[in-house]
């Protein structure tokens, strides 16, 4: 069975209706301790316009759509920094380590050719 890599989509801009999610910005409760939100991510997906991109963080279920685990509002000017600054890392990784390789779906799922990547 072939790996099928799929974006994360948002429903309509909701947040997840799961009992166990915790807003990452919701600071009303009384357990908030102000610590940073640490979550596993293996869904994601940018959205953007002229004026601003929404990064999308998502974690995959078994036989159901990604949740939703943090929408991340920026400037089109931090999506680039973000960009610049993730490729940094990763072509840091891949001298040290060795190559990262992604399955071809991936690819084909963000319509990105792999000369590009």
């Amino acid at each position: 069975m072939p790996i099928i890599q799929r974006p994360y989509v948002p429903p309509e801009d909701q947040p997840p209706q799961e009992d166990t999610y915790v807003n990452p910005g919701d600071t009303r409760g009384a357990e908030a301790s102000g610590e940073p939100i640490t979550f596993y991510c293996d869904s994601f997906h940018v959205y953007s316009s002229l004026y601003s991109a929404v990064l999308f963080f998502g974690e995959q279920m078994e036989e159901r759509e990604p949740i939703l685990r943090a929408r991340i509002k920026v400037s089109p000017q931090m999506l680039k920094a973000f960009a610049l600054l993730a490729n940094k890392h990763v072509r840091d990784y891949e001298e040290a380590v060795g190559p990262i390789t992604l399955p071809e779906q991936v690819y084909n799922a963000w319509e990105i050719e792999v000369e590009q990547a």
